[in-house]
């Protein structure tokens, strides 16, 4: 069988070095000087050794599975420019059947100084912009998402990431790899089959099934610090404390939204989030200089009213509370307003 042969050249016509060594053996083979037999075998030998060490070393796995292209060529997709993860995806959200308009979520997440912002927009608007701290990426629209995108980069770089199957995403040829981290987080991501970039990221139980949210991913890959522009001085929107039935004080994840806007809060509309410290304790960072802020404070001429929740419970909100309040801001800083006790409970509030 000649090395023309369509057989081989369908085989080989996505390997560009490969189809070089098959047509340098054909010169060998129908040259117009004829070759000593010795040097002929010798030739095709080589050429046969060379493709043996090609297909050795080459990065790509051909049954798409395992440890090869997919994963090597998703590592070399992601663009990396500094140590801050980069996050940028789209969240719908559909409320009593009708579809609110959809969310971009742009996140920065800095591990290493515990920094989370998180910008969020709906047709161009700025709904939100806020940077916290953060432990472990607590602060996510989805509680581990952050952390388990940056940990997506380490995966593919260590091999602790590998391609389950293949399949289609919203009309997209993808490539499943699934990502097993500590603390029973399991990510599976879906790699766009050209450009090898992750275009979705779905959470999975411990068993494998699915978790309940997925996000499609508008862009992934680490900025420098000052990219992120991490806003970690900016003025105490409020501070206060959570507590629950018994009066006592409780871990909580605290949010706050804009007030008195026309139809329903957007999802993911926060302006503000922290985590309760000890003794439920919390204080919200702003700047009333930034959107939404300053479009709020330029209609209203005034104080403005924002509203606190709380949901304490680890693995599902089993406490709730919610409280309200106003600030107005003077020379680009809030002013100190009195501390804010949240009511978190399952049922009626109790009076502590």
């Amino acid at each position: 069988m000649s090395l023309r042969d369509r057989e081989v050249l369908d085989l080989l016509r996505d390997e560009p070095e490969l189809l070089a060594i098959a047509d340098a053996v054909s010169d060998t083979q129908n040259g117009p000087r004829r070759l000593r037999p010795f040097r002929a075998v010798g030739a095709v030998a080589l050429a046969v050794v060379a493709i043996f060490v090609l297909v050795l070393a080459a990065p790509w796995d051909r049954g798409g599975g395992g440890r090869g292209s997919v994963l090597d060529r998703a590592l070399a997709a992601i663009d990396t420019k500094g140590p801050v993860a980069h996050l940028t995806m789209q969240i719908e959200v559909t409320r009593a059947g009708r579809t609110v308009p959809s969310i971009a979520m742009e996140s920065f997440y800095d591990r290493r100084q515990g920094l989370v912002r998180v910008v969020t927009r709906s047709e161009g608007k700025v709904l939100g912009d806020y940077t916290t701290a953060a432990a472990e990426d607590e602060f996510s629209f989805f509680p581990g998402l952050l952390e388990g995108a940056a940990f997506y980069k380490q995966a593919l770089a260590s091999g602790q990431a590998r391609i389950v199957g293949e399949g289609v995403w919203r009309g997209r040829p993808v490539y499943w790899a699934q990502l097993t981290k500590g603390g029973g987080l399991i990510l599976r991501v879906g790699i766009d089959r050209d450009t090898y970039r992750p275009v979705v990221f779905r959470a999975l139980n411990e068993d494998g099934t699915f978790a309940g949210f997925q996000v499609g991913v508008l862009g992934f890959d680490y900025v420098s610090n000052d990219q992120a522009n991490f806003d970690d001085a900016a003025s105490v929107l409020v501070a206060g404390r959570v507590v629950g039935p018994d009066c006592r004080p409780v871990k909580a994840r605290v949010g706050a939204f804009l007030g008195d806007q026309q139809g329903p809060v957007e999802a993911g509309a926060e302006v503000a989030t922290a985590r309760t410290g000890a003794g439920g304790s919390f204080t919200l960072m702003a700047d009333p200089r930034k959107a939404p802020f300053r479009d709020a404070l330029a209609k209203s001429r005034g104080p403005l009213s924002l509203e606190l929740y709380a949901i304490a419970g680890k693995d599902a909100p089993k406490l709730i509370g919610f409280a309200r309040f106003s600030r107005i801001a003077k020379g680009g800083r809030w002013v100190e307003g009195d501390p804010v006790t949240i009511h978190a409970s399952n049922g009626p509030k109790a009076r502590c």
